[in-house]
């Protein structure tokens, strides 16, 4: 995990360069209208002007807004001038000029201030990915071992316990992901399992999420899991299938990719200011200052949000939004922009340009952080909604293509190896003969559970077509995928289903390759394709890696 602390220091020595960079630029400034009178030529006003412009929009984001705010007042009168060809009085030009000079005295101690930003409370970073820790308690010693075998072949971490007042000293020493209670515990005291959640929660402070399994399906049951807190509620007998997609679904409310963010700036100290805090609030920011760069940052970062500056020297923030539209994957994504900007007029010019928000400097923490994260939380949901497959939740066919040839193209340009596998249920066209369709889909949305919960965050799976699935696995060659997918192949085939009284297993077959073996993303295709038709012809239930041989 980041320690927070490490941000701290990086914002006070940012903020300390600030500074250090302020005083050079206000040298520099008081150098140019040093001894010029009323007849200063329009260049270094205009020079003036960009210079006050970009003093405004940082001044607060970096715990200074007095200076923003008077920078501010000195850019009006600039830009006054400059539109309106105003020679000013003698007078006022002395007044601006020595108004210019006390921009210096807005810093104030920055020693002290510093001290206090070192010690701010920066948020959490975001965490690394373990294996989901479930408590389960049930005084059915037959189906807790049932329960406590299947979850684990889902790649859960399992403590089961018959008795609650045991499970509850080692939840109380340390706290599971996840519990799931059996409401009637028999024997013990309580009795009750929502009301030991309830005494339990008491003690530890907070509630955790908590799956509650019961053979009593009546209103009052459903209620007590309700005032317990519940987040789920199932009815004996218990799937194992079932069971683990309400965990998964429940663990994924609370634990998500971060939000990734590009931060396109041409003030390299004020885009790092804005990474540091998003990166603070457990986001994953880049900055790009050169906006010829920004597409190809965006391959390698696919982000969720663009923050873009809406004045730069050669590109303004607006064309730049522009240019990004012109590529079909960029047209969803969110644009804020950024500026010190605050006429009505440029924010709607700016807007039309492809823009979705605006935020006018100086930017406080908060609010930037609100911004981003409400922007990117709606990206996502409408791209689940476009991308998804509503059954598994998978990315559809069309949209693990599309990852594919991403992943191809970012391992070419690092220079690195990805893979890619191809997987397909076996005889299962019999299982939805024999069994029935929603039987079908049961299996289908298992394996789905079981691939999510066996790979990594970066790994990206899709379900082609029917009972057909793809995986593309970055970083990973094909002997490293074939390992991988043996490990899936042998948890899958150990999955019992049952349906009504009767059990059955499926088996699956498997085809993986790597961008090393083919020229590109469609060669890519075909090689695990070929791969997996080669599984299926040597007899299934098997995991086959692509060789010139199969060919």
């Amino acid at each position: 995990m980041t320690d927070p602390a490490s941000f701290a220091s990086q914002r006070t020595a940012l903020r300390q360069q600030y500074v250090e960079d302020l005083n050079n630029t206000l040298d520099a400034l008081l150098c140019r209208v040093s001894g010029r009178g009323v007849d200063m030529p329009t260049a270094i006003l205009a020079e003036l002007h960009a210079c006050l412009h970009k003093l405004a929009g940082s001044g607060g984001a970096f715990g200074f807004p007095e200076l923003s705010d008077q920078a501010k007042s000195l850019e009006i009168v600039v830009k006054a001038w400059l539109e309106q060809s105003v020679v000013p009085e003698l007078a006022q030009w002395e007044t601006w000029k020595t108004d210019l000079s006390a921009l210096r005295q807005t810093l104030g101690d920055f020693s002290a201030s510093a001290d206090r930003t070192a010690k701010e409370t920066l948020g959490q970073a975001f965490k690394s990915q373990s294996r989901v820790r479930v408590v389960l308690v049930d005084d059915d010693e037959a189906l807790l071992a049932e329960l406590t075998k299947g979850l684990s072949q889902f790649g859960y971490e399992i403590k089961s316990y018959t008795h609650f007042a045991e499970a509850e000293v080692d939840i109380l020493d340390d706290p599971p992901d996840m519990l799931v209670i059996d409401i009637m515990l028999f024997g013990q005291t309580p009795d009750d399992g929502t009301d030991a959640a309830i005494m339990l929660f008491a003690r530890l402070g907070y509630s955790l999420p908590t799956i509650f399994i019961t053979s009593k399906a009546d209103f009052s049951a459903r209620l007590a899991a309700a005032k317990a807190g519940g987040s789920a509620f199932l009815i004996k007998p218990v799937d194992v299938s079932t069971l683990a997609g309400r965990i998964e679904m429940l663990h994924r409310e609370r634990e998500f990719e971060p939000y990734r963010v590009l931060i396109v700036d041409d003030d390299e100290v004020l885009a790092e200011h804005y990474r540091l805090t998003l990166m603070a609030a457990g986001m994953l920011a880049e900055k790009v200052c050169r906006p010829n760069e920004v597409l190809a940052v965006m391959l390698d970062l696919h982000p969720d949000v663009l923050l873009i500056d809406l004045c730069m020297p050669g590109c303004t923030g607006a064309q730049l939004a522009r240019a990004i539209r012109y590529e079909e994957a960029w047209l969803s994504i969110p644009i804020v922009y950024l500026s010190a900007a605050d006429e009505l007029d440029e924010q709607i010019k700016a807007l039309d340009s492809g823009g979705d928000d605006f935020l006018t400097k100086p930017i406080s923490a908060r609010k930037l952080e609100t911004v981003v994260r409400i922007r990117a939380a709606r990206a996502r949901k409408i791209d689940e909604l476009m991308s998804k497959d509503s059954l598994t939740g998978l990315l559809k066919h069309s949209s693990i293509k599309e990852r594919i040839e991403q992943e191809v193209e970012r391992a070419r340009r690092h220079g690195k190896t990805m893979a890619m596998a191809m997987m397909d249920l076996d005889h299962f066209k019999r299982v939805n003969d024999t069994w029935g369709h929603p039987m079908g889909d049961q299996v289908i949305k298992t394996l789905a559970h079981l691939l999510r919960q066996r790979l990594r965050r970066q790994d990206s799976i899709g379900r082609y077509g029917g009972e057909e699935f793809a995986v593309v696995l970055p970083d990973c060659d094909a002997s490293d995928a074939l390992r991988l997918l043996e490990d899936v192949r042998l948890r899958f085939g150990e999955i019992v289903f049952v349906h009504e009284g009767q059990s059955f297993t499926v088996t699956l077959s498997a085809g993986v390759a790597d961008s090393g073996q083919c020229l590109d993303a469609k060669g890519l295709l075909a090689a695990a394709d070929a791969a997996l038709y080669a599984a299926k012809n040597g007899g299934r239930n098997q995991v086959r890696q692509f060789t010139e041989e199969i060919v």
